[in-house]
């Protein structure tokens, strides 16, 4: 693992770390909701076996990255743009997981032209379209969420930054809290624990700076987005668990649906597919 960062035209600092073979394949990593690029740590064998250079990104607000000023997932690509012409890359490969799935589809609009593929494993969707919200029949736990993120960002902060566990003893309570169970989930958390642990400890990494992020992102996906998923021409592989209990598969149904290059991949597992079924994930790259 290598720590790097840039700084991009507006003097804000871009962090990433990077895993897997440095002279590999480049493929960009966009983790899930508050998690800082340490999200590829349990990603670092899979990706060296697959030969690829996995640039696992802080995204703005997230562990070493400056927060962004207010603006549109659409604006996203832009700090995209400029990390690829600092590593001097035409193209990039895309992998995007939960919540990064939706900066994933982003990027894959913006600048198609620095595309290489693009993989999506259980990810966010317009939360501001009725159509999505449908199709995620979300509880009302999640509604009461994505309401104060939109209404009352800074209540939603502090609730998320303090469920969050932070120490070393914290992660361990919450890891053993999470094996419980006959899940998919749990069942991965039981027999990888130290992935697990590492997957935990990127979360908490992601609150380094505050909640500023995980609050500006969340408000971000739940906006309109400033495009139409209909408008993502670039193919897509959608990976998805058919037990996942964090984003339902029939949400992913709906984005396969609209999108106009899609395919689909629904599987038995549950929200960490990605992570329990990597070399078949990493495989769609191509």
């Amino acid at each position: 693992m290598s720590e790097q960062q840039t700084t991009l035209t507006d003097g804000r600092t871009l962090a990433w770390y990077e895993f897997g073979d440095p002279a590999g394949r480049p493929v960009l990593f966009l983790p899930g909701s508050s998690s800082s690029g340490l999200a590829g740590r349990p990603l670092d064998d899979a990706v060296r076996d697959a030969g690829i250079r996995l640039i696992a990104l802080d995204r703005p607000g997230l562990g070493r990255s400056d927060l962004a000023p207010a603006r549109r997932l659409a604006d996203w690509p832009a700090d995209v743009a400029q990390l690829l012409d600092g590593l001097q890359l035409d193209r990039v490969a895309l992998l995007g997981h939960s919540a990064g799935g939706a900066f994933a589809l982003a990027v894959a609009h913006g600048v198609p032209q620095r595309v290489s593929a693009t993989v999506v494993c259980a990810g966010s969707g317009p939360y501001s379209e009725g159509w999505f919200r449908d199709a995620a029949d979300m509880s009302r736990t999640s509604r009461f969420y994505y309401g104060l993120a939109l209404r009352a960002p800074r209540m939603f902060g502090t609730i998320m930054q303090s469920g969050t566990p932070r120490s070393a003893a914290g992660i361990d309570r919450t890891l053993a809290l999470v094996s419980r169970g006959d899940s998919p989930d749990a069942e991965f958390a039981r027999t990888n624990p130290e992935r697990m642990r590492a997957a935990l400890e990127a979360t908490a990494d992601g609150f380094r700076r505050g909640p500023a992020g995980t609050t500006a992102e969340a408000r971000m996906i739940c906006s309109p987005w400033g495009f139409a998923v209909e408008d993502v021409q670039a193919p897509v592989d959608w990976w998805h668990g058919e037990e996942d209990a964090n984003v339902k598969p029939a949400a992913g149904r709906a984005m396969v649906a609209r999108l106009p290059d899609a395919t689909p991949h629904f599987v038995p597992g549950g929200h960490s597919l990605l992570f329990a079924q990597t070399a078949e994930v990493l495989a769609s790259l191509g």
